[in-house]
This record gives C-alpha cells, structure tokens and sequence, in this order.
C-alpha cells in the first residue's frame, strides 16, 4: 500500500505500462530481475513483478527512496526485494566532475572513467540477472551533467555520449547470456513539445519519429543514437541483440507535464 505524498497515484499509467514491459521480458521460469534507477518505485508494481521474478534487486543514488519504497511492502514482498543504494550509475564522482568543471578531460581520462565506472558497478551488483532494465535513468544523468558543466563546457558531448555508453554497456554487463536488457526513457516534455495537444488517434511512432527528425528529444534519449552505439560500439556490438522497440506511451507525471515514453528491449548476446 502506498504513502501518501510519494505520487503513486500519479504514476498509475506510466507504472502499469512499465511494469508490463518487464513481464514481457521475464523468464518462463523464475528468475532475478534489476532496475537501475529504481527510486521509490512508484513505476514498478513490485508485487506484480513477484509473481513473476524470485529476485527483484533495485539499484539507486538516493537510499532513503529505495528505504521508502521497500518499507511499504508486505513482509513477504520484502523477502524478495534486494536494494542497492547509494549507488552511482553515472561515471561523475564528486571529485571527477569538480576536476572536469576546471579541466576539461582528454579522450583518454573519458575512457579510464567508463572502464573504472563500469568495473565498479558489476563488481558491486551480483549479476549476471536474467533481465536488466533502465528506468529513465539515463535522461536525469545527462541534465544533472549539464546543470554542473554548463552548456558552454568544450567536452559537454564528449562527456554526455560517454554517458550514455557507459549506461548502455552496464545494462548488457550486468545481464547474463541469453538475458534480456531493458532501455526505458523519456523522449521529450510537453514544456518543448505539444504532447497535450496530440489527436486521440495519434500513432505516437509517428510522433516519436517527428519528434527525434526535427530534433526535438532529448539528446540522451535519441533512439537513433542508442541504436548506433549498440550497433557500432565494440564491447555492446558482440553483446547486444537487435533491439525491438516497444509501443510508446505517453503520461502525465509530477508538475502537470506530460512525457512520451518507450522501450527498446534487446537480448545478451
């Protein structure tokens, strides 16, 4: 049962549609489930998800979310769950992103930071899991870069694709062979784009594909873009399936904005 204030209520769309992407990912059999970016859950219907997952481990920065979360379970829902909390997903440490803020990195101090963030990460988190999902993380990484560099940083792309790579090479990291990997994000706000105004009948692949033509989305959320790195980046190319991309959807979250959601789900190689 939910508290009140933690937006459970507000979530209910974008919650039942993503908790049904990872039940379409699940094993016939069991299995242990992993949500990077998991907060106070308010998008995962955890007792749905049990039935189905023997294991759900939920990966955070904040613990007092994932405390807020779990503590609102049921005894026996709680036996399930394994939270990870404070954990950085992204590879900015205090102390790299202060250095960074008067030095802008090399090529090579971009590249030491994806391989020491992601050596970290699956040392700490007991994979391999049979799914791993990405729960709009990526997203709220990338404006948290940019709100401590600033646009005017010379390394401000450099820094959002390692990012990005290095998101999408834990995902595939953490999941074990013949897993499946789950990449979740929001595409864009109705503040930049008129999601409010669309027709009912709208085919939202339409809108997404006009949306990412006209430039629109946000730069980490580009599906263009994450399908070039899983296709052409050489530790996600021998690891990474093709992926399949899921229907979006579309939901209106904290602040009476509204998001256009949607998934590309691709197997562990």
């Amino acid at each position: 049962m939910a508290q009140a204030g933690d937006d459970w209520a507000l979530y209910a769309e974008h919650r039942a549609r993503f908790t049904n992407a990872l039940l379409s990912c699940a094993p016939k059999s069991g299995g242990r489930l992993c949500v990077l970016g998991a907060g106070k859950c308010n998008d995962l219907d955890l007792e749905q998800l049990s039935e189905v997952f023997g294991e759900i481990h939920l990966v955070d920065i904040d613990p007092s979310a994932l405390a807020a979360a779990t503590s609102r379970q049921t005894p026996a829902l709680r036996a399930r769950l394994r939270p990870h909390a404070p954990v950085d997903l992204s590879p900015l440490s205090g102390k790299r992103i202060s250095k960074w803020q008067r030095k802008p990195p090399t090529r090579a101090e971009l590249e030491a930071a994806e391989a020491m963030t992601l050596s970290t990460l699956l040392s700490r988190l007991p994979g391999p899991f049979d799914v791993v999902a990405s729960a709009c993380v990526l997203t709220q990484m990338s404006f948290a870069l940019r709100k401590s560099l600033g646009e005017g940083h010379p390394m401000l792309g450099p820094i959002r694709i390692s990012i990005m790579t290095t998101h999408l090479r834990t995902l595939a990291g953490l999941t074990k062979l013949g897993g499946v990997c789950l990449f979740t994000s929001d595409l864009v706000s109705s503040t930049t784009y008129p999601l409010d105004t669309l027709p009912a009948d709208r085919d939202l692949r339409s809108v997404m594909d006009d949306i990412v033509d006209g430039g629109a989305s946000y730069f980490a959320a580009n599906p263009k873009l994450i399908r070039e790195m899983l296709h052409h980046d050489p530790q996600l190319a021998e690891r990474a399936g093709e992926p399949e991309p899921l229907d979006p959807w579309l939901w209106t979250g904290p602040l009476e904005r509204t998001y256009l959601v949607y998934g590309l789900r691709f197997a562990r190689l």
